[in-house]
């Protein structure tokens, strides 16, 4: 991170801002730089700077895609690297999430402390925060689930429905059956 933020203000032609400020950062690329001339603002006044916003314009400076890449790993760090440790229970030495229903308004089950659900895994960098997750040992396992399969299934049940029963006996995709 200290070396990509060095990195971007060395590009940018600006050390003294905080890459962190979307008000600055916002100013840095379209009044300093100007990588686009029709920039949006919020309604607060301030340059659009969000991640939807940047990715439209990474292909008009090699600025954007450095920064964006920042942004990715600040929020690995703050979100998992540096609260994940405080987290361990004492006692077991391990992580241990708390599922809650009446949290959500869908009735889903939310995860949290860790908040084992937005674990990333479409980066190489959330990959490796991934596989800080193992089971105890061969006696355990760890589950993934897709929660409206199981609302599915609970459905199929209740109203007794052939078709939707047949498709989970027989392995089909239910979504595809459902559709």
């Amino acid at each position: 991170l200290i070396e990509l933020e060095k990195q971007i203000k060395e590009i940018a032609g600006v050390q003294d801002f905080n890459l962190d400020s979307p008000k600055q950062l916002g100013e840095v690329l379209f009044e300093h730089l100007k990588i686009d001339a029709k920039a949006k603002k919020t309604k607060t006044g301030q340059y659009k700077t969000d991640e939807d916003t940047l990715s439209k314009l990474e292909v008009n400076h090699p600025i954007v895609g450095l920064i964006l890449n920042y942004r990715s790993l600040r929020k690995l760090k703050s979100t998992y690297v540096d609260t994940l440790p405080d987290l361990v229970n004492a006692k077991t030495h391990r992580l241990h999430t708390s599922y809650m229903q009446t949290i959500t308004a869908t009735g889903r089950l939310s995860s949290n402390n860790p908040n084992l659900q937005n674990i990333p895994i479409r980066t190489d960098k959330g990959k490796e925060i991934r596989r800080a997750f193992i089971k105890r040992d061969e006696n355990h396992s760890i589950l993934s689930a897709d929660y409206s399969q199981i609302e599915l299934r609970v459905i199929a049940a209740i109203s007794k429905d052939e078709n939707m029963i047949a498709a989970f006996k027989s392995g089909h995709d239910i979504h595809a059956a459902t559709a």
